[in-house]
């Protein structure tokens, strides 16, 4: 099982347009306990926040909006992040991604963020969009 935080993006864009790569990995690897999301409250928090911007909530409802965070929070790990968070991208809100992926010992960050994506790894922690860790996975199960 691969220990995954996904950044808010790739999230909402789950949400958004339904469509792969990030739909494979939720609706079949997700599905099959393949990948184990791991988040903060912090996170789940910015997520809640960020779905209900009014230019986004046209694309689904109150009712969709509850139905994806709920399940989110039920099958991730949550992790606390440090009071203190180191500064290691050039986008501040993105270090809580980080700090989360450190603090639940993630396997990857799964982000569409070209501030996390520019750094590509942190420590041993590799940071791939959504299409690349797909590869990956895709790679590995054909081996």
């Amino acid at each position: 099982m691969i220990r995954v935080v996904f950044d808010t993006n790739v999230l909402v864009g789950y949400l958004l347009t339904h469509r792969p790569p990030i739909a494979t990995l939720i609706d079949v690897y997700l599905a099959r306990e393949k990948i184990a999301p791991v988040t903060a409250p912090g996170l789940l928090e910015e997520l809640d926040r960020v779905l209900q911007y009014p230019k986004l909530q046209r694309y689904y409802t109150e009712e969709e909006r509850t139905r994806f965070v709920a399940p989110l929070m039920a099958l991730s790990e949550m992790v606390e992040l440090p009071e203190v968070l180191p500064h290691i991208c050039r986008d501040p809100d993105a270090d809580r991604v980080i700090a989360c992926a450190v603090a639940g010992d993630a396997a990857v960050i799964v982000s569409g963020d070209d501030d996390l994506l520019v750094l590509k790894q942190v420590g041993e922690i590799p940071i791939l969009s959504p299409a690349n860790l797909l590869a990956g996975i895709e790679k590995r199960k054909s081996e």
